[in-house]
């Protein structure tokens, strides 16, 4: 055995013990103020095993506003615990694919997920960011 390999092996027996209690997610009524989440941040259109399309969710209470839509990006959200049902407003920062490939699906994706009705919220894009 190497010294990287025993480095690796220290690192994970030391580290199983805090992985088995890690805390779970808050209950929502615990989550309270702004914050944001990386959704994914790989850049261009090529899929990447360990890095997602661009995306970012700004969770403003119990309300997610999406920036940016790149492949998967209604996956991530669910990955990060944050219902589909509770965005109010996508934001695409420019048109490339690597931003915006995703935003029908998205919308899609939150019409199926029981909330089942029309998306209410505005699709602002770009220039038009400079404007709000």
């Amino acid at each position: 055995m190497d010294r990287r390999e025993f480095l690796g092996s220290a690192a994970v027996l030391l580290a199983a013990p805090r992985l088995a209690q890690q805390e779970r997610p808050r209950p929502r009524q615990e989550r309270q103020g702004t914050r944001l989440v990386l959704l994914g941040t790989a850049g261009g259109p090529r899929p990447r095993i360990t890095r997602s399309a661009p995306a970012q969710a700004i969770v403003v209470g119990d309300t997610v506003y999406v920036v940016d839509c790149g492949n998967g990006v209604a996956r991530q959200l669910v990955l990060a615990n944050l219902p589909l049902r509770a965005v109010r407003h996508i934001f695409i920062t420019h048109h490339h694919s690597d931003h915006n490939a995703d935003c029908g699906n998205l919308i899609l994706a939150m019409w199926s997920d029981a909330a089942r009705k029309h998306f209410a919220g505005r699709i602002i894009v770009g220039r038009d960011l400079m404007e709000l």
